[in-house]
Order: structure tokens, then C-alpha cells, then sequence
């Protein structure tokens, strides 16, 4: 066996090493309560770039891309059934537009490998839907975007909502447009608007409230992301950048999220 060989079969023994620690990690995690949603604010792209002198405007968020991936394949092993990813906020296409275009034909590129995937029958446990304003994206990175929701719609497992053009005021405002336009066809008068009219018209009325919202950069603010939805959620946040969250993390942000258990459920009473 030449030297090629052996690095070869270390790896496939390390790796499979590795894959065992990791279920027998999320079997005692699972011990206690997991999360039914968990949002993540991704964060620190940029900062990780600069901080690895990456070159391109894209750099840093291939990277995170590829924290995406194992992120998703933990929450399917740990038994997640819905996950939130911010992938691109309202107020971003306020930034520099060619950074604007690298980060939208990289994710135009990432879904269309996506698409591929799914048709190709590997992502049969993954159902993927955007929200957020997807009139704002150009019509090739809309039309990727449909395609990847059709094509995942009947898969059962994982849901994971991306936000992108997303932004909680927003939200709000195209909520309530919608359901007075529902009240109006309705021929209620006088117009009343209940609670429950226009959290029917959110976004993200397709998934219930996030449990643990994690955010990366070291920043504890929630950047206009789902303020109405987490009154009751737990926000944990870490200084890892997005590209440098890991299994660790993951597992220390649920730990505290079972931790803060008591707190957390009489806190929802008492909302």
C-alpha cells in the first residue's frame, strides 16, 4: 500500500470515527428538549474573508455556504424539523452593487446545484422555501428560486425557510396590505384587522415561532430578522463567524436552550 493509500484509508476510518461521535453526541443531546425551530442570524462573512485575507467579493460567503451545508446535515441528524436561515436582508442591497451581484449569482449558482441534487433524487429529506420580498431579485435567480421550491415541495424531513430581501418591518407592512385586501374582498365592513388577520399574511406564517434564534459576529441584536416571531424565543449568540460555526457551537447553543427550559416556558405563559 503506497503513501496515497494510507492517507486515503485513514480518512475514510477518521471520517467514519467521527460520524459515530457525532450520533452518539446527538443521542445524549436528545435526551432533553430540542428545539422545533431554529433561526440563524448568519453573520461575519465579510469579517471572516478580511480575517483570512480570502481574495474576491465572494469570498468570505462561499464560505459560509459551505457552513450552510453541514449546519443543515446536523439539524437533520438532531432531529430539527425547521429551520430559518437570513441569508439576504432588505437593507443589504443597500451595499456596494457589485457585491450585491457576486453574493446574488453565488446564490443563483448554489441553488442551481441545489435544483440538481434534488432532481437527481439526493435531497429527498430537504424541503427548501424562500420568503422576503423575491420581487427584488432578478428574474433568473426568481425563477431558480420557484424551480427549487417545486421541486422540493413533496419531500418530507427538514423544511428550511431562507429569507432573502427579508426584513421584519417589512414583513409587517406587505401583512397588513394583504389582509386588508382579504377584508375588503371579503365585503366585511366596518374593516376590522384582528391579531390573527395578519399574522395569517406573514411571511413566514408557514412555520411556527423559532425556539432558538443563533446569531454569529458576536453581535446580539436581531438586525430586523423575525422581531415580531421571537418574543419568546431564546437568542444565543456566539463570536464565531458564520463561516466558523461548527458542530460545537450547535451543540452548546441547544445545551443552553435546555438549560433556560423553566425560564423560557414561563415566560410564554406569562406572553
Amino acid at each position: 500500500m503506497n503513501t496515497r493509500e494510507e492517507v486515503g484509508e485513514f480518512s475514510k476510518l477518521f471520517n467514519g470515527f467521527m460520524t459515530l461521535m457525532r450520533r452518539f453526541i446527538f443521542k445524549v443531546l436528545c435526551v432533553g428538549p430540542i428545539p422545533n425551530h431554529i433561526s440563524f442570524i448568519m453573520d461575519g462573512n465579510r469579517r471572516f474573508a478580511k480575517k483570512h485575507n480570502l481574495q474576491g467579493l465572494d469570498a468570505g460567503h462561499r464560505a459560509g455556504f459551505v457552513s450552510v451545508t453541514y449546519i443543515l446535515q446536523y439539524c437533520q441528524e438532531i432531529g430539527v424539523p425547521y429551520v430559518t436561515l437570513y441569508a439576504f436582508g432588505h437593507d443589504n442591497f443597500k451595499r456596494e452593487p457589485e457585491e450585491v451581484k457576486c453574493v446574488m449569482d453565488l446564490m443563483l449558482e448554489k441553488i442551481e446545484l441545489t435544483i440538481d441534487r434534488a432532481i437527481s433524487g439526493n435531497l429527498n429529506n430537504l424541503k427548501v422555501i424562500f420568503v422576503g420580498d423575491l420581487n427584488m431579485l432578478n428574474e433568473r435567480l426568481k425563477a431558480a428560486a420557484q424551480r427549487l421550491m417545486e421541486v422540493t415541495e413533496e419531500n418530507r424531513g427538514l423544511m428550511v425557510v431562507v429569507c432573502v430581501a427579508y426584513s421584519t418591518s417589512h414583513e409587517i407592512v406587505q401583512a397588513i396590505r394583504e389582509s386588508c385586501l382579504r377584508k375588503c374582498e371579503g365585503g366585511d365592513s366596518p374593516l376590522v384587522l384582528e391579531l390573527s388577520d395578519v399574522e395569517e399574511c406573514m411571511y413566514t406564517s408557514i412555520l411556527p415561532d423559532p425556539a432558538l434564534v443563533i446569531r454569529t459576529g458576536g453581535r446580539d441584536r436581531l438586525s430586523n430578522f423575525m422581531t415580531w416571531q421571537t418574543s419568546s424565543s431564546l437568542l444565543h449568540t456566539t463570536a464565531a463567524l458564520w463561516p466558523e460555526l461548527g458542530l460545537w457551537h450547535l451543540v452548546w447553543a441547544i445545551l443552553n436552550f435546555q438549560r433556560m427550559q423553566n425560564y423560557l416556558q414561563k415566560k410564554q405563559k406569562l406572553d
